[in-house]
């Protein structure tokens, strides 16, 4: 069969049409069950309209391509890769109902080798292979060469794009108002179209990081000063938790029926904020957002990454800062200037278990008290969670620690049942409630001589198979409240509180009765250590009215 297809004298202009059909329909599946949905059947008209779609994708795609088509040697590569490419894109769309903006391919290019491996699985190859590789491997082919006159191949290329051309303006001037409702209604529909959603948001990403990498570090708050520490000061000691994937419907202290926090809840010194929204709805724009003095109105990736952060700042002012991490897609440059340790590469007994080299989040807190006991003065520390990563939160949490069955243990979570997915995520959720318990009696042994405090932020939240959706990167304009609400906590020693000069009860009130974001964690730092800068917005501390 390959013997006949090789023996086939294929124009590249015939090429062209071959891919383009092949985007056209197999290769935009999400696509299409996107466009069917949303096309209502019900007169002539919406007929044609519907019989209309496929003519003009496979006329959009065949201008798109045609540029690159035009080169010999670039036409076939350019081709495979792209179907390929596409071809992994598509399961991950149509499993997990993600769409491919910039926030997930920023993802896919910062992730590490072991949250890419907790995502392989049979099906993936499956489809790889009868999506990617099968078309892939026969637009490779090599076909017997065929000799034209240069005037016959312009003719043949000019006739080929002012076909297309003609059927698209027919197309599209026959259906505007349809096709202008159906786009306006569906923003999603670009973050769909294969293989130009990742092409145009790679290309994005690239140039935003190009440009942050050739400009400068930019200084911060250069005016900021903290107030001379005396003999009678006592030094503060914050340790900051950031949560992965933690969503607040699901924890037992903004009301979920289930016991998630089941240590947390003994305790009445803790002060639970139960209306927190997230800057992004993944972790490469949440984390730095969180750190930056931009809001989320404001925050651009590139200004993000090329200025002084929180840490930088409060580090400038005489605050040791550490970084732990124990989260696969690391700090996303925000602790390129200050202590960092990465905890799985110390393969800890009993907490790195885990097959694909991850480590339970109790490994934070591994020999930590060496490093506070080195540290003369203010310190603020970042534990950096793995948390209730997916898809495979049944990693997340050692068996010991089980408290909901049955689970979940696979990656293909849209295969398991409602009951036992939920039961796994629960579980991870209760294994963090006992690390942040962990952590909270870790910083009571030093609040004879130290001011102490834990706070504790998810980075953005997930979704659980709500409206067909899991996980989470969804364009924060539609993402659902499951992946942008985000628990908030904390918990300050009695002297903490009292030289800080704030009010317990109430940081409680507004805690229960006030909407926060992370955009509040910027200048709620500032005001915790005393810092003085311009930069600093009391509107934006948590602690600003509740301080005497």
């Amino acid at each position: 069969m390959f013997q006949r297809i090789a023996s086939v004298r294929l124009h590249p202009v015939h090429l062209t049409w071959i891919a383009a059909a092949y985007f056209a329909t197999i290769g935009n599946i999400p696509l299409w069950q996107t466009l069917c949905s949303h096309v209502e059947v019900d007169s002539l008209r919406s007929l044609l309209f519907l019989m209309s779609l496929p003519v003009f994708l496979f006329c959009l795609i065949n201008l798109l391509l045609t540029p690159f088509m035009l080169v010999p040697y670039v036409r076939k590569p350019l081709l495979a890769m792209l179907v390929l490419i596409s071809a992994g894109c598509s399961y991950f769309m149509l499993s997990y109902n993600v769409l491919i903006d910039r926030s997930m391919v920023q993802n896919f290019f910062e992730t590490n080798q072991a949250e890419m491996a907790s995502y392989f699985s049979m099906p993936l190859l499956l489809s790889i292979f009868a999506l990617g590789v099968v078309p892939a491997t026969l637009m490779l082919l090599p076909q017997r060469p065929r000799t034209e006159r240069f005037g016959k191949t312009v003719w043949r290329w000019a006739a080929h794009i002012l076909v297309t051309c003609i059927l698209l303006t027919g197309v599209t001037v026959t259906f505007y108002k349809d096709y202008a409702s159906l786009i306006r209604n569906n923003l999603i529909v670009k973050d769909q179209m294969l293989p130009f959603n990742f092409v145009r948001n790679t290309n994005g990403y690239l140039k935003r990081k190009a440009s942050a990498k050739i400009q400068p570090l930019r200084r911060v708050a250069e005016d900021a000063v903290r107030p001379e520490a005396s003999t009678h000061t006592r030094p503060k000691l914050v340790i900051l938790v950031i949560g992965e994937t933690a969503r607040a419907q699901n924890f037992q202290l903004n009301g979920y029926s289930r016991p998630t926090n089941p240590t947390l809840t003994l305790r009445t010194d803790i002060v639970n904020f139960h209306n927190v929204a997230s800057c992004g709805t993944a972790t490469a724009i949440s984390v730095p957002c969180m750190f930056s003095r931009m809001t989320r109105a404001q925050y651009d990736e590139v200004r993000a990454a090329t200025e002084e952060n929180l840490l930088d700042i409060l580090q400038r002012t005489g605050v040791h800062i550490l970084w732990r991490n124990n989260n696969n897609g690391g700090c996303k440059k925000q602790c390129d200037r200050v202590a960092f340790e990465d905890m799985p590469k110390l393969q800890v007994p009993t907490l790195c278990v885990n097959p694909d080299g991850t480590c339970y989040d109790d490994v934070l807190l591994h020999r930590l008290s060496e490093r506070v006991e080195s540290i003369e003065g203010d310190a603020l520390i970042v534990l950096h969670q793995i948390g209730s990563h997916g898809p495979t939160y049944f990693e997340r949490y050692p068996k010991e620690a089980k408290t909901f069955s049955p689970t979940c243990n696979s990656n293909q979570i849209h295969k398991c049942s409602q009951e036992a997915l939920i039961n796994t995520y629960d579980n991870s959720l209760i294994y963090t409630d006992q690390m942040l318990s962990k952590t909270i009696e870790f910083l009571q042994r030093y609040s004879a001589d130290r001011d102490v405090g834990m706070i504790y932020l998810s980075d953005h939240g997930e979704s659980l198979g709500e409206r067909g959706m899991y996980l989470h990167g969804t364009p924060y304009l539609i993402a659902p409240k499951e992946q942008t609400q985000v628990p908030m906590l904390m918990w300050l020693s009695p002297t903490l509180l009292s030289n800080a000069r704030l009010n317990s009860g109430c940081l409680k009130s507004h805690a229960e009765d006030k909407a926060y974001s992370h955009d509040n964690l910027y200048h709620s730092m500032l005001g915790l250590f005393e810092v003085t800068t311009h930069v600093y917005d009391s509107r934006l501390d948590w602690f600003a009215e509740c301080r005497a």
